[in-house]
């Protein structure tokens, strides 16, 4: 079952390294990492997701929570928060680019940041799912035109519990 934690720390050395540490002690996987400071620059929010039961996500929300930088750490539910990803793709082709391209970047709301005769970079920014299916039309519309996927670029979600 996929799972993300979201664990606020004190922004210091080797912080990330001791909370990672403990996902892999115990089996876990991590498939995305994501952090940053938050308004605060001696405070970073930490976002993992991870595949694994849920009774040793509840044991590394505790051991995370007795790390003495942790702030807060919370297992956040998908349906109860704002989960976000952001990619970038490169599209680049040896003649030069037909309309397609523009219109399936306009279907998924992503934006044109970089356009010449033979590259463009999109950027879309939504939730996994949309990624995902993004990514697939991307591929499958080069595969069809004289296009291909040069690089593609993905952050780790990161997720924030809706409310009060």
């Amino acid at each position: 079952m996929k799972h993300i934690v979201s664990a606020v720390v004190y922004n210091n050395p080797s912080v990330l390294a001791r909370i990672s540490g403990l996902f892999g002690r115990r089996g876990f996987n991590i498939d995305s990492l994501s952090v940053a400071t938050t308004d605060d620059p001696k405070i970073s929010r930490i976002t993992i997701t991870a595949q694994g039961d849920e009774n040793t996500l509840d044991q590394i929300v505790k051991q995370t929570f007795k790390l003495e930088e942790t702030i807060n750490v919370t297992a956040l539910k998908e349906e109860d928060s704002v989960c976000r990803e952001l990619i970038l793709v490169k599209v680049v082709t040896e003649s030069s680019f037909d309309n397609s391209i523009v219109q399936l970047a306009d279907e998924f709301g992503a934006l044109i940041l970089d356009i010449t005769a033979m590259s463009m970079i999109l950027e879309l920014t939504g939730t996994s799912n949309k990624i995902d299916k993004f990514t697939d039309a991307v591929m499958a519309l080069c595969k069809d035109k004289d296009m291909r996927v040069k690089n593609v670029c993905r952050t780790g979600i990161t997720a924030i519990d809706r409310g009060v």
